[in-house]
């Protein structure tokens, strides 16, 4: 069980008291929860813990000693001075077991709020949990109206004086076993949302407050500035110069909105010191466009698998910021590192997002994906009498497609040209050595991006048996022909009832395989042709002499950032053909008149 009970002030200050017991069912169980981290922020927040406890089975009960527990730096969190205000009290249960139940009361009190006289508050609960009993409650003085909105749990609320107490309910006796998807547990789990924030105008006008006295432009910013675009008078272009300088030179540290402040830091600030989370990146982009009469705004958007908002505002929908210039009717991320200027990651197409804007119809739209992404990868490859592999393969990118590319060659530019190649080929099933080749550099922010490589296979003699094996892809970087577009080939027994994100777009491969001399091919695999309304996929083969050749092609064309519905159930089914087309493979057999 678990109890959440918040009494909120009229200045946004908040003491929330924290109750909860959980039961270990097994011993992996035990081990998972006898450490439990408490995250907060120093500069806002003051976390205290009034109890922990072991109970165990036989109803003893092993304590914490509270007052020994130590403030400490969270695993992993960046050793940089913009954000040591990050803090976590770790809980160290004692002699967890499986059947023991843990307990602990913890009281958070917010002291510094995000917006000054506003409470925004909410959370979801994984599905495939026991749940017998969480509720909550949040206390407010009468003159704050608060907004809630819930999926999956019961609401109510009541009069008490001059306050007024607003409470959830939420329970999950029967889980199922597993629960497979795509979208984040905001959009599809038990939820809720709490704010009084009256809708999202009103969330953006405190938000533009806040965070425009971070786009000054200040002396270093104005050279700065004009040094990017020195000798350069076209706006457009000296835009784009300020999103490549920014991309490339000011480095990420990411930090979720929501956690640590949702509010940046200055813009002179961030270029001092070279870094920045999402927010930081944006009012640094936003002053130095300001410095040359560019405008821009602010954009809060979620970036990762988030593709709805709630009917009121909520920080847990919104972890990410990225740019609007409203001069070029663009969207711009510069936190992407390598997405040329206009072109965004991905997961940030089609999505609602909220301007940071004192102007009015702050919750708006990212389009969803245009024509033009495409990945394409050709292999050429020659089986040796040993059942060795040689070749070489390149892909190219463009669009969505030449981000995912260029971050991929920053990995192997990280790991080493030919390590990075043994790890890819080991990844695929076939390994050996070889070596990759960057085109140019990832922080080439051309249209279009290419990488090719040249490997060697360790020798398979079972090849050469009769036992089938797939068309080597050589050193293939993107997944499947078919695969991510319209959602996910590995994903078999997700439902067709399950929304994914789906994008329009083309990727195809062509690769060739020269046999060995004195093998045959026993039979040349049929071709497929998969379609509906929104998607085509192909794959044809053919052989010229000892060469086979495999075409594969897949398009996508939808103009929705999500499967749903019919859309949905009709990719699912094409989804499952197209992994069983995947499936073919080439066996051989020695010629009769050849030798071994």
């Amino acid at each position: 069980m678990s109890t959440e009970d918040i009494v909120a002030q009229k200045d946004g200050t908040f003491v929330a008291t924290d109750h909860f017991e959980i039961l270990a069912k097994t011993d992996a169980a035990a081990h998972a929860i006898g450490q439990f981290p408490l995250s907060y922020s120093e500069a806002m927040e003051e976390v205290d813990v009034a109890e922990a406890y072991t109970l165990k089975a036989d109803g003893r009960k092993l304590p914490i000693d509270v007052t020994a527990i130590q403030a400490q730096l969270p695993h992993g969190a960046p050793n940089v001075p913009m954000y040591n205000d990050q803090r976590q009290k770790v809980l160290i249960f004692p002699d967890v077991a499986a059947g023991d139940i843990i307990v602990a009361t913890i009281r958070k009190r917010l002291t510094k709020p995000y917006f000054p006289g506003e409470v925004l508050h909410g959370s979801f609960f994984s599905t495939t949990v026991t749940v017998h009993d969480a509720h909550g409650s949040l206390s407010l003085p009468k003159d704050m109206p608060l907004y809630m909105d819930a999926e999956g749990m019961t609401l109510s609320q009541e009069e008490q004086g001059d306050r007024v107490l607003y409470r959830w309910r939420y329970a999950n006796l029967t889980p199922p076993t597993e629960d497979i998807a795509m979208l984040a547990p905001t959009d599809r789990n038990p939820r809720y949302f709490a704010t009084t924030f009256k809708d999202y105008d009103s969330f953006a006008t405190e938000y533009a407050k806040l965070s425009a006295p971070a786009e000054q432009v200040t002396p270093k910013i104005q050279e700065q500035a004009d040094s990017i675009t020195a000798g350069v008078t076209d706006r457009r272009q000296q835009a784009e110069r300020i999103y490549a300088w920014v991309s490339s030179h000011i480095r990420y540290v990411g930090l979720e909105l929501g956690r640590g402040g949702v509010i940046p830091h200055g813009a002179e600030a961030v270029l001092g010191n070279g870094y920045g989370d999402c927010k930081d990146h944006a009012v640094l982009f936003g002053a130095l466009l300001k410095a040359k009469g560019i405008a821009s705004e602010v954009v809060l958007i979620n970036g990762g698998n988030g593709y709805t908002l709630p009917k009121h505002p909520s920080l847990l929908s919104l972890n990410h910021a990225i740019t609007w210039l409203p001069e070029f009717k663009l969207y711009a991320d510069t936190t992407a590192g390598v997405a040329p200027f206009g072109v965004l990651p991905f997961p940030e197409y089609g999505k609602p997002v909220v301007h940071a804007t004192a102007a009015g119809h702050a919750l708006r739209q990212v389009p969803v994906v245009a024509a033009g992404a495409e990945a394409q990868v050709s292999t050429t490859a020659k089986l040796g009498a040993d059942g060795a592999l040689t070749g070489e393969t390149v892909t190219t990118a463009t669009g969505p497609f030449a981000v995912v590319l260029r971050q991929m060659a920053q990995g192997i530019q990280a790991r080493g040209l030919e390590q990075a190649a043994a790890t890819q080929l080991q990844s695929l099933g076939t390994p050996g050595t070889g070596t990759f080749t960057l085109a140019a550099a990832p922080t080439d922010l051309a249209p279009s991006y290419s990488v090719s490589g040249r490997f060697a296979a360790d020798p398979m003699p079972e090849r050469l048996s009769g036992a089938g094996f797939a068309m080597p892809g050589g050193l293939r970087l993107f997944n499947p022909v078919g695969n991510f577009l319209m959602g996910l080939l590995a994903l078999p027994r997700m439902k067709d009832t399950e929304p994914t994100p789906c994008y329009t777009g083309h990727t195809a491969e062509d690769l060739s395989l020269e046999l060995p001399q004195g093998y045959h091919l026993m039979s040349l695999p049929k071709d497929a042709a998969i379609s509906s309304d929104n998607l085509k996929y192909t794959s044809h083969w053919s052989q010229d002499g000892q060469v086979v050749h495999l075409r594969r092609d897949f398009e996508a064309h939808i103009d929705q950032a999500l499967c749903t519905g019919d859309i949905r159930k009709a990719a699912a089914k094409a989804l499952l053909a197209i992994a069983a087309d995947h499936r073919a493979t080439l066996a051989l057999e020695a010629d009769q008149t050849g030798t071994r």
